[in-house]
């Protein structure tokens, strides 16, 4: 079983009303992926290529929650998610960090060229964002305000803020129709969450903490520590 179907049977366990049925094997083949590489300019990222071919998401836009810990942004968040209660609540005293919502964007697309189709018109209709996917960043979704792309380039998956990205053109200067500008600036000065997409997997699937400063996940010796949080 490949690391990828693991972190969904995971998943699946974690949040089983995200399923209307049985897992649903995957339309993709390697030729279809192939497809998707040549429209995109850009070779998918091995983690990424195996959770295509994995099965099929729900279409759309599937909740997950996601837990962060570090000193960047979940830092300032003041609220926490309460399954329990079904809703946010104030986070309290030495928690390690807050549990929040994620909006995870999934395609199901039957081909390659349908699956691209789909990706352009939904990332070209995601509300501030130019040129991110010409310039190599496919968007995955939104935490708390933080538009969340998996970088195809390098692999890693980079989190900008949805008011960040009027501020590249408005006080930064970059040009939204350049994608080597757009990409300078989102390697230069937007923060690395994850490692890779495999890593992203894992913090969307199993809940487990999500230290965004150091993109890895704190063992559980660590969280335990006073002085960690």
């Amino acid at each position: 079983m490949t690391p990828a179907k693991q972190y969904l049977d995971i998943l699946r366990e974690r949040e089983p009303q995200l399923w209307q049925g049985p897992p649903e094997p995957s339309l993709l083949t390697e030729e279809d992926l192939s497809e998707i590489e040549n429209g995109l300019g850009y070779p998918l990222p091995a983690p990424y290529r195996e959770f295509l071919l994995s099965g099929q998401m729900p279409d759309g836009v599937t909740t997950v929650l996601v837990s962060f810990c570090g000193d960047s942004f979940a830092n300032s968040w003041e609220k926490t998610f309460s399954r329990e209660l079904n809703g946010y609540i104030p986070r309290p005293d030495f928690d390690i960090g807050p549990t929040v919502q994620f909006e995870w964007e999934n395609i199901r697309g039957n081909s390659g060229g349908d699956f691209l189709e789909k990706l352009r018109k939904r990332q070209r209709t995601e509300e501030g964002c130019p040129c991110f996917l010409e310039a190599g960043f496919l968007y995955l979704g939104n935490v708390w305000g933080y538009l969340t792309y998996l970088d195809l380039v390098n692999g890693g998956i980079v989190t900008i803020h949805e008011e960040g990205v009027y501020d590249m053109m408005l006080f930064d200067g970059v040009n939204w129709d350049s994608k080597s500008e757009v990409r300078e600036y989102m390697e230069s000065r937007c923060l690395y969450i994850c490692r890779n997409f495999q890593d992203f997997l894992r913090f969307a699937c199993t809940g487990d903490y999500l230290d965004e400063d150091e993109a890895r996940f704190p063992t559980r010796e660590e969280l335990e520590q006073d002085d960690f949080h």
